[in-house]
Formats: structure tokens, sequence, C-alpha cells
């Protein structure tokens, strides 16, 4: 007897509770009835205070880039390098930092491109001049090469036209230019000193170090193929002449990585990133405005011609 009353009490609690949940969904029903339809004035203050939030955000953004922009004299991808007469003594000197300019360039090309989709062309190119007039360019991109046929096929490409972008530069403005190259000894190091002289007869000089390597996969890093360049800030064989000739110097690496793994049926894409300093120094001799500003101008084609050479020789009709 005490089971079925026990029953009885269970369902008439259930058919409470059913009626109370019906009560309260009546109840909400009527209350969203009530409720007044939103304005389309209401709309567009609420988006006005979505847009405005978003501008605040935006803005707070562009302030911490403008921090990160601050005029800087050098890059990650420079160190100070000191060529002495002795042939034995420069090939030692370069030998010597050879590993560190690897590793440095690589770290910072990663870092440089952690949050950037490698599949998506980049380029970002910022120029200032320093308060002793000196004219910079802080650039980085990132390129992708499709249906190539190696990764070191790119390496080699990249090294050549790298190593001839100065002479391809001038062959297209209709420069001279002379330039003196010296081995390291091994084949991965050059030095490189070229002097150029526009058609208006303005001479710039670059004296920069060359260091190419081909990497295989390890057990932290993929394979890789890389190019770094750097400027010699002084030279006891080759002295800059700052009263007559433009100094230019070059802090750059370039990086070339595959995208996706190779598999058969379908195309390698490689990946290359750059990043690259470019200072020009101000003039040590008078010069108008117009040849400054045309210098200025010669001095950050590099790139642009760089990968056209680049193209040329991966994707060339035999």
């Amino acid at each position: 007897m005490a089971e079925k009353r026990y029953k009885s009490t269970n369902v008439r609690r259930k058919k409470e509770k059913e009626e109370l949940l019906a009560e309260v969904r009546g109840l909400q029903s009527e209350l969203q009835q009530l409720q007044p339809p939103r304005s389309q004035e209401g709309v567009r203050s609420e988006n006005a205070l979505l847009s405005s939030f978003i501008r605040h955000h935006q803005l707070e953004i562009a302030s911490v880039q403008s921090i990160c922009s601050l005029p800087v004299q050098t890059h990650p991808l420079y160190s100070h390098i000191r060529l002495k007469k002795s042939w034995h003594d420069r090939n030692e000197t370069l030998l010597a930092i050879r590993e560190q300019k690897f590793r440095a360039a690589y770290e910072h090309i990663v870092l440089r491109s952690q949050i950037k989709p490698l599949n998506q062309p980049h380029l970002s190119d910022e120029r200032f001049e320093t308060a002793d007039g000196d004219v910079c360019c802080i650039l980085f991109q990132t390129v992708q090469l499709p249906g190539v046929e190696s990764l070191k096929q790119v390496h080699e490409a990249v090294f050549y036209s790298v190593n001839n972008v100065e002479i391809s530069i001038s062959e297209r403005l209709g420069h001279i230019t002379i330039r003196d190259d010296y081995d390291g000894g091994d084949g991965n190091v050059h030095n490189a000193r070229i002097l150029s002289t526009n058609d208006i007869g303005i001479s710039t000089e670059l004296n920069c170090v060359m260091y190419s390597q081909f990497f295989d996969a390890d057990d932290i890093y993929p394979p890789r193929g890389m190019v770094v360049i750097d400027s010699v800030d002084e030279d006891e064989l080759y002295p800059y002449k700052s009263d007559e000739r433009i100094r230019k110097d070059v802090s750059s690496a370039v990086v070339v990585t595959a995208y996706n793994p190779l598999v058969e049926g379908g195309d390698l894409t490689v990946v290359l990133r750059r990043a690259a300093f470019v200072k020009l120094y101000h003039p040590g001799f008078p010069i108008s405005e117009t040849a400054w500003q045309e210098a200025q101008q010669e001095a950050v084609t590099w790139g642009d011609v760089l990968l056209r050479t680049l193209r040329g020789l991966l994707y060339s009709v035999p």
C-alpha cells in the first residue's frame, strides 16, 4: 500500500512540474511579445559603439607598431666586420663568423615570419632617415615558388641571383660597375667590393661578405638553403672613400624551405623568405637633391632585380 501511495505522489509531482514549466513558457512568450522591436536607431547606435571599440583597438595596435618602427642604426642581421690587409687574416675573420651569421639569420627569419602563413605572399617595406641624414630601408618578404624541381635547385638559383644582383642592376640601369671578388677558400664564403657609377656620374661603393650553404634536415630544423650578406665596416686593404663615393651597406638573408612535401604526382612549392637592411650614407661631397633622391631609388631596387633574376632562372624555357 505504501509503495502505491509513493507512485501516486511521484505522478502528481511530475504533473505539477509539467504544469509549472508550461506556465513559465507561456509567461516567457508573453514577455517577448510585450518587448518593443529593436529600432533602426538602436541598431545604428550598437553598430557605432562596436565600430568605436574596433577603431580604438586598431589605434592601440598602431601605437605599438609606431614604437616598434622607431629608426634604428643597426639590424639583427648586422655584425661588426673588420678586415685586415693580410689575406690570411681576412680569410680567418670570414670563416670565424660564418656559423654565427647563419644562426642569427635563420633565427631572425623564423621569428619574423612565425605568425604569417607561409602559403601567402607578404611584403613589408619601411624607409626612414637618421639624424645624420643617412637613408635606411628595412624589408621583409615572403614569396612562393611553385612547381620547382627541388629545394637545392632553388638555393643554387638564389646564390647565383644574389651574387650577380649588382651586375644585373648595372646592366638594367646603364651603370658602369667594377667588381673585385675574393673567395674565402671553401667556395661558400666570398668577399666582394663593388664600385658603381650611374649615368650622371654619382658613384657608390659596397664592400660585403656573402655566405651560402645548403643544410640537410636535422633533429630540430627542416632542410633549408641560405644566403647571408653583411657589409664590411672597416677594411684596411680597401678603405671607404666617403669624399668621393656614396657608401652603401647591406645586411640581408635569404632562406628557402619546402612548403609541402613532394608527393607522387604533386608539385613542390618552395617558400622564399628574405630580410634586408639597406643603409645609404649621406654623401660626404656636394650633391644635388635630385641626384641624392635618384641614388636612394637605385639603392632599393636590389630586391626587385633579385626576384626577377631568380624567376628567370627557375621558370625559363629550355
